[in-house]
């Protein structure tokens, strides 16, 4: 097995044969052609990507039937890339210091956005739910960050960037645990939205103990805030100013921290994002 992030590996791939193997290397091509369009801001459809390639439409698509597939397949490699870089920054402080991990891939996050905003917009945008992982969810597989990993169970992007911070995030609470609001102070939706609706689907609430459904509130509240930071800048809902400085992330960023138990060491935390933003810029 090979590491892919804090807590998560990734199955050696099965030997292919020769056909299998013009296959895969086919449909590499076709996601480096894809995202060569996007980065150059052309539509990206099918008949494209084939004259890119020299392909006729009706050839490319025994390889990928519909636009909704070629999005989903851009959107699993982009999905990729982002979780190596947040890996790749977060691996340096090791699992004993989630905190550190944390901050630094969401800065990572941040960075990594506001440099391919084209890629942001496809996979957080236009496809961030949809093709395989619809289905996935449809047959009753929680894509919850969360939810326990189905071993053997191939990740696409979506599961594989949720995965990533659920990780850390069910580390920090472990390591150092935090104050959950009860059952009875939650909004009565978010429980019912939580609560196992039909019968021999996972109570995830459950598997995550007495305290599941807290724990849930904050990773659920801690993402849209992170995520809702990151879009108003990258679509330019920010003044640039603000963006240039990070002002408005870095305030983000702290009320997170305080929820999650992280106050007392803030200000460490804080040059742990600023060191970031120091090798990205």
């Amino acid at each position: 097995m090979s590491q892919v992030g804090p807590g998560r590996t990734e199955q050696t791939r099965p030997t292919l044969n020769r056909r299998e193997r013009l296959r895969q290397s086919t449909l590499e091509e076709i996601v480096e052609v894809g995202r060569s369009l996007l980065s150059a801001g052309r539509e990206v459809t099918l008949r494209a990507v084939a004259a890119e390639m020299g392909f006729t439409a009706p050839a490319l698509y025994r390889y990928v039937g519909s636009v909704a597939a070629l999005n989903e397949l851009l959107s699993d490699d982009i999905f990729a890339e982002i979780v190596r870089e947040m890996a790749a920054a977060a691996e340096p402080y090791g699992d004993n210091d989630p905190a550190a991990q944390m901050v630094a891939a969401a800065t990572t996050f941040r960075y990594w956005a506001l440099d391919h905003i084209d890629e942001f917009q496809l996979v957080f945008h236009t496809n961030s739910l949809s093709g395989e992982h619809v289905a996935r969810s449809e047959a009753g597989q929680s894509l919850h960050p969360l939810a326990p990993a189905s071993a053997g169970s191939p990740a696409g992007g979506v599961q594989m960037f949720a995965d990533f911070f659920g990780r850390i995030f069910m580390n920090l609470a472990q390591q150092n645990p935090f104050p959950l609001p009860a059952r009875e102070e939650l909004d009565e939706d978010f429980v019912a939205v939580h609560s196992p609706a039909e019968e021999g689907k996972p109570d995830l609430a459950g598997l995550l103990g007495r305290d599941g459904l807290g724990l849930l509130w904050l990773f659920e509240l801690s993402w849209a805030q992170l995520y809702g930071i990151v879009t108003l800048e990258v679509f330019g809902h920010v003044r640039p100013q603000l963006v240039k400085s990070g002002a408005l992330f870095a305030a983000v960023m702290r009320e997170i921290g305080h929820r999650a138990g992280m106050a007392g060491d803030w200000p460490r935390l804080a040059a742990v994002s600023q060191q970031v933003r120091a090798r990205r810029e």
